[in-house]
C-alpha cells in the first residue's frame, strides 16, 4: 500500500501533552488523523509510507503480516507497522476496521498503552506516532515505534538467565494490569545486554487482571515455545515460571 502525502492540508492541530500532538489532515477527501511524538519530523505524514525514500524501508523478515518495515528517522532508527487482518476475515477485507471512534482505534489504542507503559518504566519501545485514515464507516491504520537494535526472538535464545529475565518482565506487565493479547516469543525481544523487551501491544488492554487470565497469557507463551523451539521447554520454561513467581506465586 503506497500512501499519498503531498500537500496534505491541516485542519486542526492540538498538544495533547507537553510532548505530544493530535493532528487531523485533510487530502484527497479523506480524513487523516495524527499522534505525533516530537522525534518524528516533518512531513510527519510521509513518516508512515514505507515508499518514502529517505525512511529507507526495509521489511522485517518474520511477523508483520508482510506490513511491518524497519525505516529510519532523522535521530533514529524505528518500525513501521500497517495495520492488517489475519485469518479468515483477512480474505474479505484485509487492511480496513470499522470505525467505532478515534480512541477505539487500533493505531491509537496501542499508542497510547504503549505510552502508559513506556512512562511507568515497563520495557516496551517508545511509541512515536499513529495514524488513521478515516472513510466513511471504516478506517486504515499505522503504527510507528522506535526499534530495538541488535534484538532477537525470544524464541531464539537459549541463555536460561534470558528467560529468567523474561519471567520477571512478563510478571511486572501484568502487576501493571496489562493483558496482551498475542504474548508469545517472537513478541517478547531480547537486545544484546539481554535485556527484554514487549513488542506488538495490538488489541492489548490495561485491566484488573485475574489469576486465570494472567495464567491464560502464560499458557499462549508457551503454546508458541512449544510450535517454534520445543527444545526449550525442558530447560528453559520452568526458569521463566521462577522469575515469574518472584512476582506472582499463584499461576
Amino acid at each position: 500500500m503506497t500512501l499519498s502525502h503531498t500537500n496534505p492540508s491541516a485542519v486542526q492541530a492540538q498538544r495533547l501533552t507537553d510532548d505530544i500532538a493530535s493532528v487531523v489532515l485533510e487530502h484527497n477527501g479523506q480524513t487523516i488523523h495524527l499522534r505525533l511524538d516530537p522525534l518524528v519530523p516533518e512531513p510527519a505524514l510521509a513518516r508512515f509510507d514505507p515508499a518514502y525514500l529517505p525512511s529507507q524501508a526495509q521489511v522485517v523478515a518474520s511477523g508483520g503480516r508482510a506490513a511491518a518495515w524497519f525505516v529510519q528517522l532523522p535521530s533514529l532508527d524505528a518500525v513501521l507497522r500497517h495495520f492488517k487482518r489475519g485469518g479468515l476475515m483477512a480474505r474479505l477485507v484485509r487492511e480496513r476496521y470499522l470505525w467505532l471512534g478515534l480512541e477505539r482505534t487500533r493505531s491509537f489504542a496501542e499508542f497510547d498503552l504503549l505510552r502508559v507503559m513506556w512512562q511507568a518504566g515497563l520495557p516496551v519501545p517508545r511509541p512515536l506516532g499513529a495514524a488513521v485514515w478515516r472513510g466513511r464507516l471504516t478506517y486504515r491504520a499505522a503504527l510507528l515505534t522506535q526499534r530495538i537494535p541488535l534484538a532477537r526472538p525470544l524464541g531464539q535464545c537459549s541463555e536460561p538467565k534470558v528467560w529468567l529475565e523474561a519471567g520477571r518482565v512478563i510478571a511486572q506487565m501484568h502487576q501493571f494490569d496489562v493483558w496482551h493479547a498475542d504474548l508469545n516469543v517472537f513478541n517478547l525481544l531480547v537486545d544484546a545486554q539481554h535485556k527484554v523487551w514487549i513488542i506488538d501491544l495490538d488489541r492489548g488492554c490495561r485491566k484488573e487482571l485475574t489469576a486465570t487470565q494472567r495464567a491464560e497469557n502464560l499458557s499462549r507463551l508457551l503454546r508458541s515455545l512449544r510450535k517454534v523451539a520445543p527444545e526449550l521447554e525442558a530447560t528453559c520454561w520452568h526458569v521463566f515460571k521462577q522469575g515469574y513467581q518472584e512476582v506472582y506465586n499463584d499461576v
